[in-house]
């Protein structure tokens, strides 16, 4: 079916096209997505009829280029979405990198995670484990101390630590 895709979308017109630039910490990266939104047009009738819910066939055309380094890539998805909007599509693509980004800054500001060297057996995993629950409690206290300050409050102090957990 990639073949398929690929070809569909060569030869049809896309009926959303989307494109979105982003520039942040030296990186910058263009997507430029596209989408037919009839499968069946484009994919051959004994393939679709193994999916007989695909409607809607997407392509992201991502370019990066970081420190003189350019690289360029072409992901196609498949939907059973029907009367989707390029525009809807592109956010979600490129916002994966930004949730990670953010777990990751957290866990390594509030937790030091960086800089711990547990490293023997699980050591790791497992406080990785840890970590990401006890990250979401802390969150969601509503006083106005930062993430690392909550954090150490509770190692320090039981009674905020009990508020905390319960």
């Amino acid at each position: 079916m990639p073949d398929d895709v690929s070809c569909g979308f060569r030869a049809c017109l896309w009926e959303s096209v989307c494109e979105d630039r982003e520039y942040d910490h030296g990186r910058y990266e263009t997507r430029k997505c596209g989408i037919i939104i009839k499968a069946k047009d484009v994919v051959l009738e004994k393939k679709i009829s193994c999916r007989p819910e695909l409607k809607t066939l997407v392509r992201v055309e991502a370019s990066r280029i970081i420190k003189d380094k350019k690289s360029k890539g072409i992901h196609y998805y498949i939907s059973d979405e029907e009367g989707m909007k390029a525009s809807c599509f592109n956010a979600p693509v490129g916002g994966d990198r930004g949730i990670e980004n953010q777990l990751h800054r957290h866990l390594d500001v509030t937790f030091r995670e960086d800089v711990c060297r547990a490293g023997k057996g699980h050591a790791a995993e497992n406080l990785s484990t840890m970590r990401k629950p006890a990250l979401q409690i802390i969150k969601e206290q509503s006083d106005k101390l930062s993430l690392k300050k909550r954090r150490l409050n509770a190692a320090y102090n039981i009674e905020y630590l009990k508020k905390l957990i319960t």
